[in-house]
C-alpha cells in the first residue's frame, strides 16, 4: 500500500501543476494579457502533463494515463463531427485565436453558437492553435481528451486496489465514446465532478493529515468545473452542497474551508457573467418561460413519460442503481460512495428540471442531448459501486491486494 501512495504521487504533482496552469492562463486572458503570456502558461499545461508520465508505475493510473494518450493522439488525427463541438467550442476557439481577445463571443454574433457560456476551454484550444502558428481544428480538438487528465489523476487515490483504474477507464471510454475524441466537454464536466467529489471526501476523512492537498485540489478541480459549461457551475454548487450535508449529517458539523474553498473556487464565475450581462448577451433557457412550460408539461397527460423514458430508464442508470441498492450497507459505509451516489441523484433531478421547462421541443432536446448530459449522473454512480464493491471485497479479504 505504501508503494502505491508513493508511486500516485508523481500523478497527484502533475494534477496540481496542469490545474494551476490552466487557471493562470485563464486569468492572464481575462485582464486582457493575450499574446505571449498565455502561451507561456499554455505551455506550462503541455509541460506539466508530461510530468504525469512516471505515475504510470501505479497500476491504478497507468490504464487511465494511457486512455489519455490515445485519446489524444486519436482526437489529432480526424476532424470533429460534431455539431456542439464544431459550432459552440471549437467556433468560439477560433473566435479568440483571430481576434486576440477573451472577449470576443460577447459581441453576440451567431447567437445559436450560446455565447454566453464560459470560455476557458476556447481559450486553451486557441493557444494550442497559436503553438501551430495557424488556425487548424485537430491541435485545438485534442485540448479536450488532454484535459480529462488531471481530474483523473486526482480521482485515482480513492482506490486502494489496482483493478478499479482499469474499471474506471473501461466505464469512461464506454460512456464517453466518439465525445472523448470530438471536443465534447461533457465527459470533462463528468469527469471533474467526480473528481472533486473525491477529493472533497478525502479532505473530510484525512483530518490534519494531507487535508490541506486535497483542499487544494478540490479548490483548483471545482474553479475549473464551473468554467466548463453552464452545467459544470450547477455540478459545483450542487456537489458542494452534498458534500456538506452529508458531512453534517455523519460527523455533526459542517466543513468550513470546504465551503470557503467552494466559495473563492467560484469567483470567476461570477466575473464571466458579469461581462455577458454587460455584454447583453442572453441565455436561451434563462430567456424563456420555464415556469409556464414546467407546469403545462406536468399538467398534460404523460408529459413526464418522455422525460423518465430517455433520462432515467436506462441501463447505465438502473444497473448501478440496482448495485448500490444491493450494497447499501457499503455505501453507507463508504463517505466518498454515498456523496457521489448523493450527487449523481441530486443532478438528474436537476436535469428532470430542465426539459421539463425546456422552451424547445421535448422529444427533440432528449434526442439530441441526453446521452451527453446524463453523463456525470452515470460516471458518479459508476464511481460510487467501484468504491462500494472494493469496501465489500477488502471487508472479505483485508489482507489481499
Amino acid at each position: 500500500m505504501s508503494f502505491l501512495l508513493t508511486a500516485a504521487e508523481p500523478g497527484r504533482r502533475a494534477a496540481l501543476a496542469m490545474l494551476v496552469s490552466i487557471l493562470f492562463c485563464y486569468g492572464l486572458a481575462a485582464v486582457g494579457l493575450m499574446g505571449w503570456p498565455v502561451q507561456v502558461a499554455f505551455g506550462a499545461v503541455v509541460l506539466s502533463a508530461l510530468l504525469a508520465l512516471p505515475a504510470v508505475r501505479d497500476l491504478r493510473t497507468a490504464p487511465l494515463v494511457l486512455a489519455v494518450l490515445v485519446l489524444v493522439l486519436i482526437a489529432l488525427g480526424s476532424p470533429s463531427d460534431g455539431w456542439d463541438p464544431r459550432s459552440i467550442w471549437l467556433f468560439h476557439a477560433k473566435r479568440i485565436y483571430l481576434e486576440g481577445t477573451l472577449y470576443a463571443q460577447l459581441d453576440d454574433y451567431a447567437p445559436w453558437s450560446h455565447n454566453d457560456y464560459p470560455a476557458l476551454v476556447p481559450l486553451l484550444m486557441a493557444c494550442a492553435a497559436g503553438l501551430a502558428g495557424h488556425w487548424n481544428e485537430l491541435l485545438p480538438k485534442a485540448v479536450a481528451p488532454l484535459l480529462l487528465l488531471p481530474a483523473l489523476l486526482l480521482i485515482v487515490p480513492s482506490f486502494r486496489w489496482r483493478w478499479c483504474g482499469v474499471l474506471f477507464a473501461v466505464l469512461l471510454l464506454r460512456l464517453g465514446r466518439d465525445m472523448l475524441i470530438n471536443g465534447y466537454m461533457d465527459p470533462l464536466v463528468a469527469v471533474y465532478a467526480v473528481a472533486a467529489v473525491a477529493t472533497a471526501m478525502r479532505h473530510r476523512m484525512s483530518g490534519e493529515h494531507g487535508g490541506g492537498r486535497e483542499l487544494v485540489a478540490f479548490t483548483l478541480l471545482v474553479a475549473v468545473l464551473s468554467m466548463l459549461k453552464n452545467e459544470g457551475a450547477v455540478l459545483a454548487a450542487l456537489l458542494t452542497a452534498v458534500v456538506l450535508g452529508e458531512g453534517v449529517l455523519r460527523e455533526r458539523r459542517l466543513g468550513w474551508r470546504i465551503l470557503l474553498a467552494a466559495v473563492v473556487a467560484l469567483l470567476p464565475l461570477p466575473a464571466w457573467k458579469l461581462a455577458v450581462g454587460q455584454a447583453g448577451v442572453g441565455n436561451d433557457l434563462a430567456g424563456s418561460d420555464m415556469k409556464a412550460q414546467l407546469l403545462a408539461r406536468l399538467g398534460s397527460e404523460g408529459g413526464t413519460l418522455p422525460i423518465v423514458g430517455r433520462l432515467l430508464l436506462d441501463v447505465w442508470v438502473l444497473v448501478p442503481l440496482l448495485v448500490l441498492a444491493v450494497l447499501w450497507r457499503p455505501v453507507l459505509r463508504v463517505p466518498a460512495a454515498s456523496a457521489a451516489a448523493l450527487v449523481a441523484l441530486a443532478y438528474a433531478a436537476v436535469l428532470f428540471l430542465v426539459y421539463l421547462g425546456t422552451p424547445h421541443d421535448l422529444d427533440w432536446h432528449l434526442r439530441t442531448s441526453v446521452d451527453r448530459v446524463r453523463m456525470p449522473v452515470t460516471l458518479l454512480l459508476g464511481f460510487a459501486v467501484l468504491l462500494a464493491l472494493e469496501h465489500r471485497v477488502a471487508a472479505k479479504m483485508p489482507r489481499t491486494r
